[in-house]
């Protein structure tokens, strides 16, 4: 089932991919969402996604310039 909420993936310049995903339905602010990481793959990254409902879209930026997050929900390396 799709549910409408932030879903952010991308790689941080640290090397390591990142996700954070709305908590909730319409769940689109900082306070709202967890964040999961680090992991060394996208691959890795859409394993976890796939534990999650689908949130109907999602921004990727697979550029490497953005900083890796602060607050991690939980650590795992793929």
């Amino acid at each position: 089932m799709s549910m409408s909420r932030r879903c952010d993936i991308w790689l941080a310049n640290d090397g390591k991919w990142y996700l954070r995903l709305g908590k909730f339905e319409y769940a689109y602010d900082d306070y709202d969402c967890a964040i999961f990481g680090p992991f060394n793959t996208e691959k890795g990254l859409r394993m976890e996604l796939n534990n999650h409902s689908n949130p109907g879209s999602e921004w990727y930026d697979p550029s490497g310039k953005e900083n890796p997050p602060k607050n991690l929900a939980m650590s795992k390396c793929w």
